[in-house]
């Protein structure tokens, strides 16, 4: 494992997997990977993944909709945005 503790850098795995890491976390990271199988392909994994997510939101935005608004546009449910004693709800 390239002998140093892979748990303080995995941390930083996604985040640098998406190019987002920067400066001297963004340097320890590549030098540790250099030396680390594990985390190499730890890396690879999480690659795949963010390029999975970026291919789905491309091919949502070319389906012609506009952006999203309101509740829906944040990711929640009616219920979230209403609480659970909204609009249409017992109490």
């Amino acid at each position: 494992m390239g002998g140093t503790d892979c748990g303080v850098y995995r941390i930083g795995l996604g985040v640098y997997a998406i190019g987002r890491l920067a400066g001297a976390e963004a340097d320890a990271l590549s030098a540790h990977l250099s030396g680390c199988p594990p985390c190499r392909t730890e890396l690879a994994r999480l690659r795949d993944v963010a390029e999975l997510l970026a291919r789905s939101v491309r091919r949502r935005g070319s389906a012609g909709r506009g952006p999203r608004t309101g509740a829906s546009g944040r990711g929640l449910s009616g219920a979230c945005a209403y609480g659970a004693a909204g609009p249409g709800r017992s109490r």
